[in-house]
């Protein structure tokens, strides 16, 4: 029986999530001040400088900051499953601040993970079309959607930042690409950015709420946290240690736990009059289930809207 949302559906959902990262930040922009007339050229005015690189930087690696971003993040996941195949996946993580009024914003996050699934067959038995043994063929679909919401009070910029609030997780999965059912949870995040530090962890537990019935250890219980700590250079580079670690509380024994350690390196400015930012970096599976990857390469790509609006209240 075929299961999943029809490939329609998921297309639709997906635009959505564009729309809502592209859109809003605009209006966001709609609604500023213009500012005042300057008299230096337009070209000198677009050149960031040292200080405001390093500002840039530091917003863009808060989680809750007042700051639109749209990641594009590239993971090559090696060595996984029984053959030791290539797993490729796109995650599009839209970030987008809404304000509160001066006191608080609201900050919505959506995770779209796009896959390029390797066969689980073994070489031996791969269709004659497929020359290589490392191909073997793969599928290409969409995971599991994640939404997450932060309530996040404006606090001064050496205080504690945190945001709290909801997760959930939809059943949009490509046949074959994980479960169908329907999770929701509790999320929050607490960071400092002391000098040219961003130091701080995320955290969050999705249980199943709906959808079919499954054996129990099948059935959705999953805990993430994302400690991460930044430190930045200045001219907008730093080096990042971020790792996801997750914890599957249904599966057996010691399968329960991912314990990536790495390293990566990231750097914030403006191409063609956008701000945005790269990284690269790699994270080993120090702790890992039987058929998880050893470890991931990754580039990131992200687009940067900062948002002006309410800044006149405290932070």
């Amino acid at each position: 029986m075929k299961t999943g949302l029809p490939l329609v559906d998921r297309g639709r959902i997906v635009v959505l999530f564009f729309v809502l990262a592209f859109v809003q930040p605009l209006v966001a922009r709609a609604d500023e001040p213009s500012p005042a007339p300057s008299a230096q050229p337009s070209a000198q005015a677009q050149q960031p400088t040292a200080a405001q690189l390093a500002a840039l930087a530091k917003e863009a690696q808060n989680p809750v900051g007042n700051i639109a971003v749209v990641p594009f993040q590239n993971n090559w996941n090696y060595a996984a499953g029984p053959n030791l195949r290539t797993l490729y996946n796109l995650n599009i993580q839209p970030v987008i601040p809404i304000s509160l009024g001066d006191k608080a914003n609201l900050i919505e996050r959506a995770i779209v993970p796009v896959i390029n699934q390797p066969s689980a067959l073994p070489p031996g038995s791969c269709p004659a079309q497929f020359n290589s043994a490392s191909d073997c063929g793969s599928q290409l679909g969409i995971g599991s959607i994640q939404l997450q919401s932060y309530y996040a009070p404006r606090t001064r910029p050496d205080a504690l930042i945190y945001g709290v609030g909801p997760i959930f997780q939809f059943p949009t999965v490509t046949a074959g690409f994980g479960s169908n059912q329907f999770g929701a949870g509790a999320n929050v995040v607490g960071l400092v950015m002391p000098g040219p530090w961003v130091i701080g962890a995320l955290f969050n537990n999705v249980w199943r709420v709906a959808g079919p019935s499954t054996p129990a250890a099948q059935t959705l219980n999953t805990f993430t946290t994302q400690p991460f700590i930044n430190y930045n250079f200045g001219r907008g580079w730093a080096l990042s240690e971020a790792p996801a670690i997750t914890a599957n509380w249904t599966a057996p024994g010691n399968q329960k736990w991912t314990v990536p350690v790495g390293l990566g390196v990231i750097q914030t400015n403006n191409w063609f009059k956008l701000p945005m930012s790269f990284q690269i970096a790699y994270y080993g599976n120090v702790v890992r289930p039987n058929n998880t990857p050893y470890g991931l390469w990754r580039f990131q790509w992200s687009l940067l809207w900062p948002i002006m609006r309410g800044r006149s209240g405290p932070r």
